[in-house]
């Protein structure tokens, strides 16, 4: 076992003995991942923050009946993940409201948001992957312990993601004929 899973390990451990302050060590060190995963299914980042807030919640509590210690990054995303989609199906439920039109955006802005609708076409499960590399830039040893998946396996989706967004650009008019 990696020194870094044998703390992560006796971290664990800690926090199910009442330790907060190791529970707190824990958070600190998913915490970017897990807004990550917020933001892929909410795309706002301050829900994702929510989100995440929310499911470190519910893993304290839920901590004790966790039986594999060695998976409590993907289990701790997977709780994040829940938490999104309910936050996401309780805002579409909200009646919408008409927002003010705004001023002329400028051609930064545009690309902004060409690359977010490209991004919304991706499975969530993909759009976890690029938001977890590209927009919080964890490494794969960081992806693969978020999420339980093997660095090859995380390199692979990558590949397949980057591509399909092109196309996607390319479709709409945002990138020039070669990809």
């Amino acid at each position: 076992m990696a020194v870094a899973e044998m703390l992560e390990t006796e971290l664990i451990k800690a926090a199910v003995a009442g330790d907060i302050d190791s529970f707190g060590r824990l958070a600190q060190r998913h915490y970017p991942a897990l807004v990550a995963i917020g933001y892929s299914v909410l795309s706002d980042h301050g829900l994702a923050e929510d989100a995440a807030q929310e499911a470190f919640a519910r893993a304290l509590a839920s901590l004790p009946s966790l039986r594999n210690k060695a998976r409590f990054g993907p289990w701790l995303a997977r709780i994040c993940r829940n938490v999104a989609n309910d936050m996401a199906a309780a805002r579409a439920r909200r009646p919408r409201t008409e927002d003010a039109p705004s001023a002329a955006t400028d051609k930064n802005d545009d690309d902004i948001q060409a690359v977010r609708r490209a991004l919304t076409q991706l499975p969530v499960s993909t759009r976890e992957l690029i938001v977890l590399r590209y927009y919080d830039g964890l490494s794969y040893d960081e992806i693969s312990s978020a999420l339980g998946i093997s660095k090859a396996s995380i390199n692979g989706r990558l590949t397949r993601a980057k591509r399909k967004m092109a196309k996607y650009l390319q479709r709409d008019g945002f990138l020039g004929s070669s990809i």
